[in-house]
């Protein structure tokens, strides 16, 4: 590699589009790759044979462009998704049609499927950390209620109408008390992020336990905010990517 592709890779990862997701670059460069290959591999054929190596080198030749638009924020993560087993699914093909020779096929499958299971990765944890530096030894122990919690890091206090709000440890004024189904609820969702690697709202929202019964997804979200707020899980990712892990 010269200098200056590497300097350029390093002027890449600090741009507004990939700063801080190196992983996201990899995965770029990487579709490029195959795109890259496989337009090779369809030059070298004769031209009678080279119509379904072009059309798959079409079709690998959007995944850069889509796993950019990705980093963007312009497309979600399923839509690149979609394009990775597109491909795979072509290159299936390709190997069975004999376009493609066998030990060049099993070569680009797996690289192929590396990206797929590289690119699920990277938008499931932080770019700084993977799934082996969550994983603690599993301790069976009873569900933990957060009114159990709540008395080390709150206390109630009384307004001159005699009604009870939480006062948090910081001396801020907490938006609702806690009855006992939002401390058996929240406790129950702790006792679940304590338990796993990290989960989504959509995984809480599928677990079985009486106390999540009915729940909407604004109503998880608060009592996970809650939860980060007082520092006994953490956020990791935005929006719909969002997991939960232990803090």
């Amino acid at each position: 590699m010269s200098d200056n592709k590497s300097n350029f890779h390093e002027t890449a990862i600090k741009s507004s589009l990939f700063k801080g997701r190196g992983d996201w670059y990899f995965c770029f460069l990487k579709s490029e790759r195959i795109a890259h290959v496989l337009t090779v591999l369809a030059e070298s054929v004769p031209e009678s044979g080279r119509g379904e190596l072009l059309q798959l080198s079409r079709t690998a030749g959007i995944l850069p462009k889509t796993v950019a638009h990705f980093a963007a924020g312009s497309v979600a993560a399923p839509a690149v998704l979609a394009a990775l087993f597109a491909l795979l699914s072509a290159l299936r093909l390709a190997q069975t049609s004999g376009a493609i020779g066998k030990e060049n096929a099993q070569i680009l499958l797996q690289e192929c499927e590396a990206l797929i299971e590289k690119f699920s990765a990277s938008v499931r944890l932080s770019p700084f950390a993977s799934a082996d530096d969550f994983a603690v030894p599993h301790v069976e122990q009873p569900p933990l209620r957060l009114s159990i919690v709540g008395q080390e890091a709150a206390q109630a206090i009384k307004d001159n109408k005699g009604h009870s709000n939480i006062k948090t440890a910081e001396g801020q004024k907490a938006p609702a008390t806690f009855s006992k189904g939002h401390s058996d609820r929240a406790g129950r969702i702790l006792d679940f992020v304590l338990k796993n690697k990290g989960v989504s709202i959509k995984d809480i929202r599928q677990l079985t336990d009486p106390a999540l019964k009915n729940c909407s997804e604004k109503t998880i979200q608060r009592e996970l905010s809650v939860l980060v707020n007082k520092g006994l899980i953490q956020k990791a990712g935005e929006r719909r990517w969002s997991v939960y892990l232990p803090a």
